[in-house]
């Protein structure tokens, strides 16, 4: 099996995981990994699909490209990348709270990057009345590597944005 990472981002309407999924299908794709999220009124999704042996990246896109211009999709097809070999990772889960304001999201993900912290999962939002910034941030290290450097560096970072932060490890793949 070959493996393609379909990415399909346009105005959110019902029936685009359907058609998508469907094509997808139609050509012996296995979905793998998906992720997909609703922001403001546009539909964003990410999938891992295994293909069967000789289905190219091209060929999952030609299978595509009819739903995503009738759904007004922007799309993309190519192959995955490798999964990481090597020690095993730690992961780890930063929480952020504060007043909106731009520069939070960089400032911690310069922190993380200076660390050798990979980000793999990010989101954010606004919550409550008046609104909080609530950002939410899944990252893997090396094991052998301490926090403590870590956490005082993103530490450093809430002070000067005014905001409380958190960094737990992750105990369990949790979907």
């Amino acid at each position: 099996m070959n493996q393609v990472i379909v990415t399909a981002v346009g105005a959110d309407r019902p029936g685009i995981v359907a058609a998508v999924t469907g094509a997808l299908l139609e050509i012996g794709g296995n979905l793998e990994e998906t992720r997909a999220a609703l922001l403001r009124g546009s539909f964003a999704t990410v999938l891992a699909v295994a293909v069967p042996d000789g289905v190219r990246p091209e060929d999952v896109e030609a299978a595509l490209r009819p739903i995503a211009d009738e759904l007004g999709l922007g799309m993309s097809v190519g192959a995955a990348a490798p999964r990481h070999e090597g020690p095993p990772l730690s992961r780890w889960v930063l929480s952020v709270y504060g007043a909106d304001h731009p520069g939070i999201v960089h400032g911690m993900a310069v922190a993380l990057a200076e660390n050798d912290a990979n980000i793999v999962d990010l989101s954010s939002r606004l919550v409550g009345d008046p609104p909080v910034y609530v950002l939410g941030i899944e990252i893997e290290r090396a094991s052998d590597r301490s926090a403590a450097s870590l956490e005082r560096a993103l530490r450093e970072v809430a002070g000067a944005h005014g905001v409380e932060m958190s960094l737990e490890p992750e105990d369990d793949e949790v979907l």
